[in-house]
C-alpha cells in the first residue's frame, strides 16, 4: 500500500466517523440513531473497492459508535457497515462502474448496499433486543439509507475529482 493511499484510506475512516457523529437522531426503541455516515460508508466502497472500502467504512462507523456513547454496537456496526462498503466495492470492481461520475448503476448499487444496512441492522436487533424493537427501527434505517444514497449520489462526482485514481480496482 502506498503512502497516499494509506493517508486517503485513514482520512476516509475519519470523514464516516464524522458524517456519522454530526448529525444523530436517537431511536428509543433500542438505543440506535440515525445518521448520515453511509453516505460515506458508500463512497469508500467506491473509491477503495471491497478489502480497504470495508475497513474506512467498518472501522469509521465502529469508532464513531465508541466515541458516540454507543459501544455495545460497534462490533455490530463494523460488520454491517464494513460489508456494505465491501459490496459497493465488488459491485464496481465486477461491473465495472464508473468512478468518474454518477451513473444509474451507482445509484442502484448503493440501494441495494444500504438495503443490507437495513436487514443488518434489523437483525441485530431482533438478536440484541426483540422483533418489536427492530421493527419499530426500521423506518428510522430506511430513512437514514434513502438520505444517504442520496448524499452519496451528489457527492461522488465531487469526490471522484479530488480522488482521480485510490486504486479502487486494486484491493
Amino acid at each position: 500500500m502506498q503512502v497516499r493511499q494509506l493517508a486517503l484510506l485513514a482520512l476516509f475512516m475519519a470523514l464516516v466517523a464524522v458524517a456519522t457523529l454530526i448529525v444523530r437522531i436517537p431511536i428509543p426503541q433500542t438505543t440506535g440513531y440515525m445518521n448520515l455516515g453511509d453516505s460515506m460508508v458508500l463512497l469508500s466502497g467506491v473509491f477503495f473497492g471491497p478489502a480497504m472500502g470495508f475497513m474506512a467504512g467498518g472501522i469509521g462507523s465502529a469508532l464513531a459508535d465508541i466515541f458516540g456513547g454507543y459501544p455495545q454496537w460497534a462490533p455490530w456496526t463494523l460488520c454491517i457497515k464494513g460489508i456494505e462498503a465491501m459490496l459497493v466495492g465488488l459491485a464496481v470492481r465486477h461491473l465495472k462502474i464508473s468512478t468518474k461520475g454518477l451513473t444509474l448503476s451507482a445509484v442502484m448499487c448503493f440501494v441495494v448496499s444500504t438495503a443490507w444496512m437495513v436487514l443488518g441492522y434489523y437483525v441485530t436487533e431482533v438478536f440484541m433486543y426483540d422483533q418489536k424493537a427492530a421493527l419499530a427501527e426500521v423506518p428510522a434505517n430506511l430513512i437514514q439509507a434513502g438520505g444517504s444514497v442520496v448524499l452519496a449520489t451528489i457527492m461522488l462526482p465531487v469526490f471522484s475529482r479530488m480522488i482521480p485514481d485510490s486504486g479502487s480496482r486494486a484491493s
